[in-house]
């Protein structure tokens, strides 16, 4: 019988020609597109991220170069205001002058000119007593108007600028430029000018830094101690990274620099104070900072002025930002093609399975009719063997019966031949004609089974024909039925390729 293959059980499980023509597509499209990701992973995305961090080291360089330009030009205004002649010569005189008060006071108004930042502007002698100053009286620093420390480096011929302070009244910080006042030629200390400007500007500069450098980024000043004297954030201003030394505390204390006596409040940072500590301070570093969740890449420059460092901060998201988005697009560009490569597939796929579900079809068909064929053969061998049966065994009777006459008719003759041997006992007429007679009888018997058994060869080589057409029919039969499964495994074999 006729069985359907193994391999049938199992087509269904395979994908459809169309499926894997888009497949192969979609492949074809996605690998491309895989090394564009890859080499925009292992050569854009450092790039970029680089690029990103050279924009964050600009922007802070050009920064501290505003800090520090604006603190120059404001340092130049007090050193300028020491070679006033008329400041001088008032510097020079002994106290009580109003007249010299008067033009020494035109130089300290033209100072506060310069700038509208400027509080006061003062002129103290050499022991740090007041002798002139406009618009108001200078500010005292705790129990100073002029700390010690101060004092002693703009009498040692020094100009600097002093530490931040706080007025907690006008909510405003400030510092304090100082210049010594010195007449060139006879190189002599007369005193020293202190300007109070305060430093809006500074916070300007900084308070514009927020998001400046991606979503998130912010930038704060440090000062020498660590405090930030200058912040996007205000809520974190004149905190410290880290607890404040105890000679320094007393120091700020003292001066009440803050506005208080208190000890500076802590946002504690580890790792940017560890940064700050070291010899080989990092230019660029990652951290998670303090009040955030997320790294940072963090940026830093030192002022070239004061002893202050300008810190900007950006998440490590916002600065790979770029690249992300790149990747997102290239993932969308991705995506995009992959349904068009999909949609293309399938089409293409259904126009090349059509024909040759078609050409399945009609095998199929053609299959079904040898099948059918097959089985009437079958049936038509099957019928013809039991004919073929039962004309044998007809034969064999009719054989058996001929050989019994054949039998027969020789026994006749040899009674007839023992009867012509007892001629003398009977009546030689009769038993003569009787002996004729029998003769004849049993020669017609004879004549007759000869007859019979030429008929019987005639019809033994009849069925060996009929046996021999019967056989050739059930060969045909079974090579249909051969044919017919071959066929079928085509079948089944093409539509396994376009997976129906």
């Amino acid at each position: 019988m006729y069985q359907e293959p193994e391999f049938k059980q199992h087509r269904r499980r395979r994908l459809s020609l169309s499926v894997r023509v888009s497949l192969l597509l979609m492949l074809a499209a996605l690998l491309p597109l895989l090394i564009v990701v890859a080499s925009s992973e292992l050569l854009a995305r450092p790039a970029l991220t680089s690029q990103a961090n050279t924009v964050m080291e600009n922007d802070v360089r050009s920064r501290t170069q505003l800090i520090d330009t604006y603190l120059t030009e404001r340092s130049l205004d007090a050193a300028t205001l020491t070679q006033v002649p008329s400041l001088q010569t008032f510097m020079a005189s002994p106290p009580g002058n109003q007249d010299l008060a008067t033009h020494a006071i035109y130089a300290l108004v033209a100072g506060s000119y310069r700038d509208h930042r400027y509080i006061n502007w003062s002129l103290f002698n050499t022991q740090g007593k007041i002798r002139l100053y406009y618009p108001a009286p200078p500010q005292a620093h705790g129990k100073f108007i002029v700390p010690p420390a101060y004092l002693r480096a703009v009498i040692s011929g020094k100009s600097f600028i002093s530490a931040a302070y706080y007025d907690p009244k006008i909510k405003k910080a400030s510092v304090d430029i100082y210049s010594p006042v010195i007449v060139a030629a006879q190189k002599k200390l007369l005193g020293f000018v202190r300007a109070s400007l305060l430093i809006d500007y500074i916070w300007d500069i900084v308070g514009n830094d927020r998001g400046a450098n991606g979503n998130g980024s912010y930038a704060f000043i440090l000062d020498q101690n660590g405090v930030r004297v200058a912040d996007t954030d205000p809520s974190r201003l004149f905190s410290a990274i880290a607890p404040v030394s105890p000679q320094a505390q007393s120091l700020i204390a003292s001066e009440q620099r803050f506005g208080t006596q208190q000890p500076v409040p802590v946002i504690a940072d580890e790792t940017l104070a560890q940064t700050q500590a070291g010899n080989n301070q990092p230019q660029t570093f990652q951290m998670t900072p303090a009040q955030q969740s997320e790294t940072f890449q963090v940026v830093r420059q030192n002022s070239k002025i004061v002893p202050w460092t300008y810190f900007v901060l950006s998440p490590v998201s916002t600065v790979t930002a770029v690249a992300n988005q790149q990747l997102f697009i290239t993932i969308g560009i991705a995506a995009a093609v992959l349904v068009i490569a999909a949609l293309v597939g399938v089409g293409v796929g259904r126009r090349i399975t059509r024909p040759i579900l078609r050409s399945v079809e009609y095998l199929s068909g053609n299959s079904e009719a040898l099948k059918i064929l097959a089985t009437s053969q079958q049936s038509a061998a099957t019928e013809q063997m039991w004919v073929v049966d039962s004309s044998q065994v007809g034969l064999k009777s009719v054989q058996y019966y001929t050989d019994a006459t054949r039998v027969a008719a020789h026994r006749m003759s040899d009674f007839g031949t023992e009867l012509a041997h007892h001629w003398p006992q009977l009546d030689e007429r009769t038993a003569k004609d009787a002996l004729t007679q029998m003769t004849r009888t049993s020669q017609y018997i004879e004549n007759a089974a000869q007859y019979q058994t030429t008929s019987n060869q005639r019809l033994s080589t009849a069925l060996k024909v009929t046996t021999q057409v019967n056989e050739q029919l059930a060969t045909g039969a079974t090579s249909a039925t051969e044919a017919a499964a071959q066929l079928e495994q085509v079948v089944n074999e093409l539509r396994a390729v376009v997976g129906k």
